[in-house]
């Protein structure tokens, strides 16, 4: 009984030591520390010298595939990225309802990569209401990618 508790133990432990050791590289390769300030890192943790030579060599192999790893993680959920934007402000005088409006007008030209390596161009007319509710959309999606590539 006491010998399972131990083993039991031993074994949380591990996972927990795991699972932190897990968070922590991919936390790295996605702020894009480099090797000294990783080692700072590791002294405010506690890691003596040995341990942080031994993470910074795995983090040094394995650096480029931690990477593609996160993108992959992300590219599942959004199968295309934004590569490049342009954008415009014009003045909309008329329509056929109103002889005269005079309302400005963001014109917002998104070009989107898809993961496939193809490329899509999006034209988005946006008044003042539609801008402010797309870029606090912008925000919010922001959050969760951050949350997605920090917590995966």
């Amino acid at each position: 009984m006491i010998g399972d508790l131990t083993l039991t133990s031993k074994l949380e432990e591990e996972s927990s030591l795991t699972k932190a050791s897990q968070k922590l590289l991919k936390d790295v390769v996605s702020s894009g520390l480099k090797d000294e300030e990783v080692k700072k890192v590791l002294e405010k943790t506690g890691c003596d010298e040995k341990t942080q030579g031994a993470f910074t060599t795995v983090l040094e192999g394995r650096r480029r595939d931690i990477k593609h790893h996160l993108e992959q993680n992300v590219s599942a959920i959004f199968p295309s990225y934004l590569k490049d934007f342009d954008w415009s402000l014009k003045t909309v005088v008329a329509s056929d309802r109103l002889a005269e409006i005079s309302e400005p007008v963001v014109v917002l030209t998104l070009c989107l990569k898809n993961t496939d390596g193809s490329e899509n161009l999006k034209r988005v007319e946006l008044n003042k209401t539609s801008l402010e509710k797309l870029l606090s959309t912008c925000s919010s999606a922001n959050k969760v990618v951050r949350q997605l590539t920090h917590d995966s």
